[in-house]
């Protein structure tokens, strides 16, 4: 007595080729859609990172700038006060 051994994942690939076409479209497009989210939400929170460094930069050279007009300030009314 031989045993007869099925070939599962091909029968089931036959199956959904067969009677589940939409069911597979379905599925890849629900994968493909899910995919596409996860990358959208990685990019978004890339810019949001980039634009968090940008407006972290633009605060600090404006400080700087700020420092600088003051320490002009200084000493032009220092050099005023000395006349």
């Amino acid at each position: 007595m031989k045993i007869q051994r099925y070939d599962l994942p091909k029968i089931i690939k036959n199956d959904f080729l067969l009677y589940g076409k939409i069911h597979l479209t379905l599925l890849i497009a629900i994968i493909l859609s899910a995919s596409l989210v996860i990358i959208t939400v990685y990019n978004t929170r890339l810019l949001i990172t980039e634009e968090e460094d940008v407006i972290q930069k633009k605060k600090k050279n404006d400080e700087w700038r700020n420092l600088i007009i003051e320490k002009n300030s200084l000493s032009i009314h220092s050099t005023v006060q000395k006349k």
